[in-house]
């Protein structure tokens, strides 16, 4: 993903003829229109522009064009075929730049005399509407380099600049910018991802669970913990001072570890020291501890009768 957005930032992407203005030819023109009166507007004919949308909305964005055509500039690049709607671009521009390999395809009578009506086309005099107008027995399309040979269009040439006389500009800075970026963020991703697979004390959360209904043990069985023993102290058996309540061994009680009540898991001290502690699995009777530490609790074997194994 990271990768993906770091692309799409550095790669720029075509200047097309819709540029940033979306819809048909006369949704676009209008956009355009719009903008021509706070400075020049160049629009890239990079591929056929077809001359749709509504004939009225396209007139009303011609005659705003004709306007400040003198902001307008359109490129055409080699090997492009401008599409009627492409050759109307040409036409409203105050600036032309034309590739000689550029293929201009002319305009058909109908839409010559829309032009005229909007004021684009001149009949005082010949302008590029003679040149790309309809005409009997003639190809359908005219070469750019014949409108460079009119004077109409200005000459478009491309040159490549080699690597060695390339500087370390703007963009430059910002490749080297974005990839320290990308260092940092795959770092973090690398950090956050081990950290979430470091082992946790899994400790069960208590649910709700209605009156008068036994917690099932057996649907989500307790995480076993690994207890670290604490340091043996000498101590005699421990007396039932108060009342007891059942548990389940969780971790071995040597001495200390974890017994489990109502599926959260409390920390217990085996009080019997002259007896084995039982193992995991095991119910005992709990109490709280005589020292008054509200977190630990002593466990003592079973009442006589009572199951000594939980599932």
């Amino acid at each position: 993903m990271l990768l993906g957005i770091f692309f799409a930032v550095l790669t720029p992407g075509p200047a097309g003829a819709d540029g940033s203005c979306d819809g048909d030819f006369s949704a676009r023109l209008a956009c355009w229109s719009r903008r021509l009166g706070g400075g020049t507007v160049t629009v890239t004919v990079d591929r056929v522009v077809s001359l749709d949308g509504s004939a009225k909305d396209r007139r009303a964005a011609v005659r705003s064009a004709v306007r400040d055509r003198g902001n307008l500039e359109v490129l055409v690049p080699t090997g492009v075929s401008t599409g009627e709607g492409g050759t109307v671009l040409l036409v409203l521009a105050g600036r032309r730049v034309v590739d000689p390999d550029a293929r201009i395809d002319r305009l058909s009578h109908g839409t010559v005399t829309e032009l005229e009506r909007a004021g684009a086309c001149s009949r005082a005099y010949k302008d590029l509407c003679d040149v790309v107008g309809p005409a009997a027995g003639k190809p359908a399309q005219v070469p750019g380099s014949r409108l460079i040979t009119t004077e109409q269009v200005t000459g478009r040439y491309m040159y490549a600049v080699t690597p060695a006389d390339r500087g370390t500009g703007a963009k430059t800075w910002l490749l080297y910018g974005m990839s320290a970026l990308l260092v940092i963020l795959l770092t973090a991703l690398v950090l956050a991802v081990r950290r979430s697979r470091a082992p946790r004390p899994a400790l069960a959360a208590s649910r709700s669970v209605p009156r008068g209904v036994a917690p099932d043990l057996t649907a989500e069985p307790t995480t076993r913990l690994r207890t670290v023993p604490a340091p043996a102290q000498s101590r005699g058996p421990a007396a039932r001072n108060g009342p007891t309540r059942p548990a389940v061994v969780r971790t071995d009680l040597h001495p200390q570890g974890y017994v489990e009540i109502g599926r959260v898991l409390r920390r217990a001290v085996w009080a019997q020291p002259g007896q084995a502690p039982p193992g995991p699995g095991a119910r005992v009777d709990v109490t709280g501890g005589p020292d008054r530490d509200a977190d630990l609790l002593y466990a003592f074997p079973p009442a006589t009768g009572r199951q000594t194994h939980a599932r």
